[in-house]
Formats: C-alpha cells, sequence, structure tokens
C-alpha cells in the first residue's frame, strides 16, 4: 500500500517596499541673493511741489487735470487776483508816493535849516518802509490782475486741489506736482527678510506687465517701522527716468549678495515642521537630513546642514521617502 504523502505549500516573504529616485552628486557653489517686494511708483523726498498763490484770488482758468503729465513752461492755471489783494497793492503804492513826497519836503527843510538830521533820517526810513511793503506785495503778484501759474519742471499732475472758479485765500494749494526724473519705487518687505537689505543696494523694478521690461535702480532708505495694515516694511528704491507713471504698480528683486553652500534643485528642499529637508542615498537606503534655505532661484536652492558629501542627494522621487526606506536609483 502506497503511503500518502502531504504537501504544505510555503508562504513567501512580500518584498520590501522600495522608492524608485533620481541623485544627484553633491556640489557646493552659490548663487545671487535677492529679497523681492511689491509696491508702487510714486514721488521721493523732494520729487513733489504743492503750487500755492501767496495771496488772495479767484482761478479763471484750469488747465491740467490730475494725472496729466506737464511739461517744464507749461500754463497750468490761471489766477485772477481779488479785489482786497488789488486794493492792499494800491494802498501800498500809495503810501511809496507819500513817503517819497514828506522826504523830499524834509530834505529842503534840512536845506533850509528849518528840519533837524533826525527828522531826515525818519523819512528815510519811512520811504524804505513803504517800500519794503509794496515790493513784498509785488513779488506775490498782488500788483498783477491775473497770474499764470507754470511748470517749474516736467511732470506728473497728481492732485488738484481747486476748481475753476473757486476762491483761494492767501496761501491756499491749487495743485501738486511731481518731477518727472525723481520718481522712486515705494516697496513693501517682510520684516524678517529687511535685515538683509541695506542702503545701496541694487536693485532690478519692473511693472506688473507680461512685457514687464526690468529697471535697475538701488535702495535709498529703509524704513524703521511696520506698516499696521500691510505688516511690510517700506523700502524706497530710486530710478532713473524710465517711462513708469505715478501710482503704477511695481515688483522688485534686491540683490543682498551671493549665497554659499550646497546647490540643489529646488524642489529637492522639502519643508517639514518650521524647517525643510532633503535626503541622500546611503547603502541602498534614504537617510533624511535636516537643512535651511539660504537662497532660491527659478529652479535652485542653497542649502545649509549636515549633509554628508560623499552620499547621492536625492532630485525627484523624494516625496514619497520615509526614514530608512529602500530606494532604487534611475538615472
Amino acid at each position: 500500500m502506497a503511503a500518502l504523502v502531504s504537501i504544505v505549500p510555503v508562504a513567501r516573504a512580500a518584498p520590501a517596499p522600495s522608492v524608485l529616485v533620481t541623485t544627484i552628486p553633491v556640489r557646493t557653489g552659490s548663487i545671487p541673493q535677492s529679497v523681492t517686494g511689491f509696491g508702487t511708483i510714486g514721488a521721493g523726498p523732494g520729487g513733489s511741489e504743492t503750487m500755492t498763490i501767496a495771496y488772495a484770488g479767484i482761478v479763471t482758468r484750469l488747465d491740467v487735470a490730475p494725472g496729466q503729465t506737464v511739461r517744464r513752461g507749461q500754463a497750468l492755471a490761471v489766477i485772477g487776483t481779488a479785489p482786497r489783494a488789488r486794493a492792499a497793492y494800491a494802498q501800498a503804492e500809495a503810501a511809496v508816493r507819500a513817503a517819497t513826497a514828506a522826504l523830499a519836503d524834509t530834505r529842503r527843510l534840512v536845506a533850509a535849516h528849518l528840519a533837524t538830521t533826525i527828522q531826515l533820517a525818519q523819512a528815510e526810513q519811512a520811504v524804505q518802509v513803504a517800500v519794503s511793503a509794496r515790493d513784498a506785495l509785488r513779488l506775490e503778484g498782488a500788483g498783477r490782475a491775473r497770474t499764470t501759474l507754470t511748470a517749474p519742471y516736467d511732470g506728473v499732475v497728481s492732485s488738484v486741489a481747486v476748481g475753476s472758479g473757486a476762491v483761494l485765500m492767501a496761501g491756499g494749494a491749487v495743485l501738486t506736482l511731481v518731477r518727472a526724473d525723481a520718481l522712486v519705487a515705494k516697496i513693501g518687505l517682510d520684516p524678517q527678510q529687511a535685515d538683509e537689505v541695506h542702503v545701496g543696494d541694487p536693485a532690478a523694478v519692473m511693472r506688473f506687465t507680461p512685457a514687464g521690461r526690468a529697471v535697475r535702480g538701488r535702495v535709498t532708505a529703509i524704513g524703521g517701522m511696520v506698516d499696521p495694515l500691510s505688516g511690510l516694511l517700506d523700502a524706497t528704491i530710486a530710478l532713473p527716468a524710465s517711462g513708469f507713471l505715478v501710482g503704477q504698480p511695481v515688483d522688485a528683486e534686491i540683490d543682498v549678495g551671493t549665497a554659499r553652500g550646497v546647490i540643489v534643485p529646488r524642489d529637492a528642499a522639502l519643508p517639514v515642521g518650521q524647517g525643510f529637508r532633503i535626503w541622500q542615498v546611503e547603502d541602498g537606503h534614504a537617510r533624511p537630513v535636516a537643512v535651511r534655505i539660504v537662497a532660491r532661484t527659478a529652479g535652485s536652492a542653497v542649502v545649509r546642514g549636515a549633509i554628508d558629501p560623499a552620499l547621492p542627494i536625492v532630485a525627484t522621487g523624494n516625496y514619497q521617502l520615509t526614514p530608512g526606506i529602500a530606494v532604487r536609483v534611475t538615472h
């Protein structure tokens, strides 16, 4: 009788999980380091002027509107002299004539020994006072029936404070003019990055347009307080005459030097908690390394950390890695 043999199947162990990755060797170097900010174009220090009139008047003609570009010498507004200002000038002229006549009489009296030299000095002083008062009104324009305000330089009318027919008090503002050659970019910076920016740093300022062209400038001022609304720190970048418009939105890349470290693809450094990490391959397994990103470009990053220069760095496939997992390297 044949013996019965029982065959028991043996279970095979499941293969250990692994991840397909590509790697690069450790490479040190440097890339330009920059800080990005966003803002608008405006007038720099001393780059705008509020045009006023020193005497009471009436706006008889207004030739410009807010946002309009003007050329040096172009008429901006015509201001008629108010009747009271004209009357004050007429009185000043009359005072000069009276004082001059009194001085002539005093000189004749002194010559006839009927007046003293003290009286003569007083008469001369009275003429000087009258002439000074009259000339001051003349310089202010009160002696003219009307005054034409003209642009003192090429610029942009940023605001108009009056309308045609408005009555102006002495010292009243008519309009504000911004110099075309004194525009600046007013940029908001992240306070955490602002310490890296210094006065004199070069910057590239670009319009928010698809065909935006970068214009080179330099940082001329950095604010000392954070804007409570935006949470940003203001920086000012001086610009050459470049065709920017007042109020135009721009972004800026401020060059703050170069950053040196290990250069990796930008996506090789993954965020984890409050920092970043890269992966290296050691004996066919993934090894995490905590790093700090010191600079970035569009495609690369400079990182620093306890990176082993002998172990390759994972360039792609790193999203699937866990500490110690086996890796398969493809090229």
